[in-house]
């Protein structure tokens, strides 16, 4: 009876002649985690921001290098002391200052408090709701419900209710609120709410002529979730803080503040899209300077030709390779070059030698010549 040599399977197949370069899961990836880390951790009990005017977008901002010093209040650094040694539980009940003096932060019961709204001066409240409840508060249930049937327009604007809104109006306390029905419909809020917040800080001031300083609350029902990741988002888009060091800032600022683990996702992603603006942004400006520049040679070069039109003709040659040289200078390495420095050759499968392979060629070593 003839031998039949066994039938090997892929999975034999790869581990017999393939193995692994580096250890892998296979499981699916999780999604990446946004970590804040603690005071002893980083060895810091503070954190210490600075604004980048540079940051804001000049197509949805519109305002110019005096405006943005009004934002970042002359760009003055700001600083926040870790709390969670000194926090007291009723202080989550209050408003805390996040910007000093111009970005506070807390619950919606503080709209209700006349003495705090007019001792700090509140000019503006920017409230982020859920839709539902926000509606619920004067009726909105019938309108949610109409709405819900017809399936028509836009939702209400959620209110303040009639205590909160009476104090916004006797002091003549500007109110934009919004509702969110989750993280999604959040983050498309996140560049109105912040142009919003920005408009108003400048208009007070030339309302006033740099005499009044507007003050702007945002809250939600806690303080704690909606209203801290708006806060976080303005600190990121406004100021160009990176989205770790204002999620620290915040929570030292209000140690109650928490964001989910899907929130800080969102927060980060909103933080790469404003990174790619930026980018774009800075790419526009080098090729703006590039045409200055090529626009200056060209004029030097037009006005050596007619000076040598007219017999005059100095040899500069070095000093116009000396002013040219950082407009001439070296190229940029190319893409591929880069590629190729940082080393991305791995493979993830390293090919083995066949079986007998490496006890022939000892075997052969050994053998006399």
């Amino acid at each position: 009876m003839q031998n039949v040599p066994p039938t090997l399977s892929p999975g034999s197949l790869i581990r017999e002649f393939v193995t692994r370069a580096a250890p892998y899961d296979t499981r699916p990836p999780s999604p990446p985690t946004v970590d804040i880390p603690n005071s002893r951790a980083i060895g810091r009990n503070s954190v210490i921001i600075a604004p980048s005017p540079r940051n804001l977008d000049p197509a949805l901002f519109d305002l110019n290098s005096d405006y943005a010093s009004i934002i970042t209040h002359g760009l003055r650094p700001q600083e926040a002391l870790d709390q969670a040694s000194n926090w007291e539980y009723p202080a989550r009940r209050t408003a805390q200052k996040i910007i000093d003096p111009s970005l506070y932060l807390g619950p919606l019961s503080v709209v209700r408090d006349r003495e705090f709204m007019k001792g700090e001066g509140v000019t503006m409240v920017v409230v982020v709701r859920d839709r539902i409840i926000g509606l619920g508060l004067v009726g909105g249930q019938q309108q949610h419900q109409q709405q819900r049937t017809d399936g028509q327009g836009v939702p209400p604007v959620p209110t303040l209710g009639p205590a909160a809104r009476k104090v916004t109006e006797e002091l003549g306390v500007q109110v934009e609120a919004v509702g969110v029905g989750g993280l999604q419909e959040l983050i498309r809020e996140f560049p109105k709410l912040n142009e919003k917040i920005v408009r108003h800080l400048v208009s007070v001031h030339k309302r006033s002529f740099g005499a009044q300083q507007g003050k702007v609350l945002v809250c939600c029902e806690t303080g704690n979730d909606r209203s801290a990741a708006l806060v976080v988002a303005y600190l990121v888009e406004v100021w160009g803080v990176d989205l770790i060091e204002a999620l620290r800032f915040v929570l030292y600022k209000r140690f109650c503040a928490a964001w989910d683990d899907d929130t800080r996702r969102y927060l980060k992603t909103y933080e790469d899209i404003l990174m790619a603006k930026r980018a774009r942004w800075q790419d526009q400006e080098a090729n703006d300077r590039d045409a200055a520049a090529a626009a200056d040679e060209s004029r030097m070069n037009k006005l050596k030709r007619q000076l040598a039109s007219v017999g005059f003709d100095d040899d500069s040659d070095e000093e116009d390779a000396e002013m040219w040289g950082n407009y001439k200078g070296s190229s940029a390495p190319s893409e591929e070059a880069n590629h190729q420095a940082r080393g991305r050759n791995f493979a993830p499968f390293l090919d083995l030698p066949p079986r007998g392979a490496e006890h022939r060629n000892n075997k052969g070593g050994n053998r006399p010549s």
